[in-house]
C-alpha cells in the first residue's frame, strides 16, 4: 500500500503541473502524509545511522518556521537589520510605519510555499525510505517509475509539437517568456526530472541483466528474456526519457547527464566487472547513444542554442550579471537571509541592470538566482544554508557507506540513484530545479534509494547473487 501512494505521489506530483499552481500543494501534502501514516511504525523509526541526516532536515524545517514567526520588530532589527527598509520599499510604505510585529521573511506567504515544498520533500524521503527497505518495494517502484517517466515524455514531445505554448496542453503560462515543455513551465526543471527517473531505471536494468543470465547467452536468449520479463519496456521507457532530455535543449541537464555518467563510474569502479560486463555495456551505450542521436537530437537548434549563451552574456544578461547582483543581498541579509521564496521580491530592490527584451515587450525581472546554491544563501543566510551543508555532507558519508555496505543487486539502483542526485546537483549550478515540488518530490525519492536500509531478507545475500528480489 505504501508503495502504491508513494508511485501514486510520484505521478500526481507531475500531473498537477508540477505542482506550480498554489492549489496543489494541499493535495500533494495529503497525499505525502498518506503514504506515511499507511505504516506509520516502520516509516517513523528512523534507523540510528541516518538520525543526522534527518536531524539537519528538520533543522531547516524549523529555521523556515522561524522565518515566518512574527518577531518583535527591535528583535528582527538586531537579526536582520536590513529586513524592514526592504519590507517598507516593497510595500510602498512610510519609513517606520511598519506593525510592531514583523517576520524575518521579506515575503511570508513565498516562504509559507517554499515551506510547504520543503515539507512534501521531507515526507516523501521518509515514507521511500520505508517503503524501500521492505523487500520487492525497489524493484516494483522502479518499474513504475521507467513507466512514469516514459510516458510523460512522450505525450510531452506530443504536446510541445501541438500546443507548444501550454502547459501539459491545458494551462496557459503566467509570464510571456515561459518556455513550457511537458508540466513544467520551465523545459531546464522538466529536464532535471526525466534526470532524476533515467539515473535509478538505469541502475535496476544492469541489476535485472545481472541476475537474469539469460543476458550472457547470446542476443537471441536476450531478447526472449527482455520479453518474457517486461525488461524490454522498461528499457524503452528509459530511452524515450532519456532522448527527450535533449529535445528539452536544456544545455544544464546536459551538463548534469554528463556528471550523472561520470558519478555512476566512480561509485561502480570497483564492482564492474570488465570480463563479464563491458561487451553488453558497450554495444548497449553505443546503441542507445545512437537512437538518440537520430531520433533526438536536432544539431542546428543545439548550434544555436550553445550560441545564444555568448550572445546573451554580451548583452548584460547573462548569469554572471545575474550572480553578481546577487552578492548586496547575501551581504545585507547574512544571518537569516530574505526569506525561502523571496528572491523575487529582493530583486525588486536591488537589481540594476536592465535588459529589454524585444520579444516580451518588457524589461526582465530577475525572479531567480539562476544556482539554487546561491539562491539558498540569499534567501536562507546561515540559518537555512548550515543545516543544508551538514545534511548534504552527511548524505555523502552515509551514501558511500550505503554503497560500500550493499553486497546484492540492489547495490546498482543505489549507484543510479547516487549518479541521479550528482546530475541535479550539477544542473543546480545554473538553474534552480528543486524548488518545483514534482523535483523535490523526485530527489527524496532519490536520497531514500541510496540511504535505505536493506530487507533484512536480502542483506546477506552475496554479490552478484542471481536471485536477489527475483529482478
Amino acid at each position: 500500500m505504501q508503495r502504491s501512494l508513494l508511485v501514486l505521489l510520484v505521478g500526481a506530483s507531475y500531473l498537477l503541473f508540477a505542482g506550480g499552481p498554489g492549489w496543489t500543494a494541499m493535495p500533494l501534502l495529503l497525499l505525502a502524509s498518506g503514504a506515511v501514516l499507511v505504516a506509520p511504525r516502520r516509516t517513523l523509526n528512523f534507523p540510528p545511522s541516518d538520525r543526522p541526516l534527518d536531524w539537519s532536515v528538520l533543522a531547516v524545517v524549523a529555521g523556515l518556521l522561524l522565518q515566518l514567526v512574527p518577531l518583535p520588530r527591535s528583535v528582527a532589527a538586531v537579526v536582520s537589520p536590513r529586513s524592514s527598509p526592504v519590507q517598507e520599499m516593497l510595500n510602498f510604505a512610510p519609513l517606520g510605519s511598519l506593525p510592531t510585529w514583523q517576520t524575518l521573511s521579506i515575503d511570508p506567504e513565498a516562504t509559507l510555499r517554499a515551506l510547504g515544498t520543503f515539507g512534501l520533500a521531507v515526507l516523501t524521503f521518509w515514507a521511500a525510505r520505508a517503503t524501500f527497505s521492505t523487500r520487492g518495494g525497489t524493484r516494483r517502484f522502479c518499474q513504475a517509475l521507467a513507466i512514469i517517466g516514459g510516458l510523460a515524455a512522450l505525450v510531452a514531445i506530443v504536446q510541445r509539437a501541438v500546443v507548444p505554448g501550454l502547459v501539459l496542453g491545458i494551462l496557459m503560462p503566467g509570464t510571456p517568456s515561459a518556455s513550457p515543455f511537458g508540466a513544467f513551465v520551465n523545459r531546464n526543471h522538466f529536464a532535471g526530472w526525466l534526470l532524476m527517473i533515467v539515473a535509478p531505471v538505469a541502475g535496476y536494468l544492469m541489476a535485472h541483466s545481472n541476475v537474469h543470465l539469460q543476458y550472457q547467452r547470446g542476443w537471441a536468449a536476450a531478447v526472449r528474456e527482455a520479453l518474457r520479463t517486461g525488461s524490454l519496456l522498461t528499457a524503452t521507457a528509459a530511452l524515450i526519457s532519456a532522448g527527450t532530455i535533449f529535445l528539452t535543449l536544456s544545455r544544464s541537464a546536459l551538463a548534469g547527464l554528463g556528471a550523472a555518467a561520470i558519478g555512476w563510474w566512480w561509485c561502480v569502479r570497483r564492482r564492474l566487472d570488465l570480463r563479464r560486463h563491458a561487451s553488453p555495456i558497450l554495444f548497449a551505450t553505443a546503441g542507445c547513444v545512437v537512437l538518440m542521436l537520430v531520433a533526438f537530437v536536432d544539431a542546428d537548434r543545439w548550434a544555436a542554442r550553445i550560441g545564444s549563451s555568448f550572445d546573451r552574456a554580451a548583452v548584460g544578461g547573462g548569469r554572471l550579471t545575474i550572480w553578481r547582483e546577487t552578492l548586496p543581498i547575501i551581504r545585507d541579509f547574512p544571518i537569516t537571509g530574505t526569506g525561502a521564496g523571496s528572491y523575487s521580491d529582493a530583486m525588486t530592490v536591488y537589481q540594476e541592470t536592465r535588459v529589454w527584451v524585444g520579444s516580451m515587450g518588457k524589461w526582465t525581472h530577475f525572479n531567480s538566482a539562476h544556482s539554487h546554491y546561491l539562491q539558498l544563501v540569499t534567501e536562507g543566510g546561515l540559518l537555512l544554508t548550515l543545516p543544508a551543508l551538514i545534511g548534504l555532507c552527511w548524505l555523502v558519508v552515509s551514501g558511500r557507506r550505503a554503497l560500500a555496505a550493499d553486497h546484492s543487486q540492489i547495490f546498482w539502483v543505489r549507484a543510479g540513484a547516487a549518479a541521479g542526485l550528482v546530475g541535479i546537483a550539477v544542473q543546480s549550478v545554473w538553474e534552480v530545479p528543486l524548488v518545483m515540488p514534482a523535483n523535490a518530490v523526485l530527489a527524496a525519492v532519490l536520497v531514500a534509494l541510496v540511504v535505505h536500509g536493506q530487507p533484512r531478507e536480502t542483506r546477506d545475500t552475496p554479490y552478484p547473487g542471481t536471485t536477489n528480489e527475483n529482478y
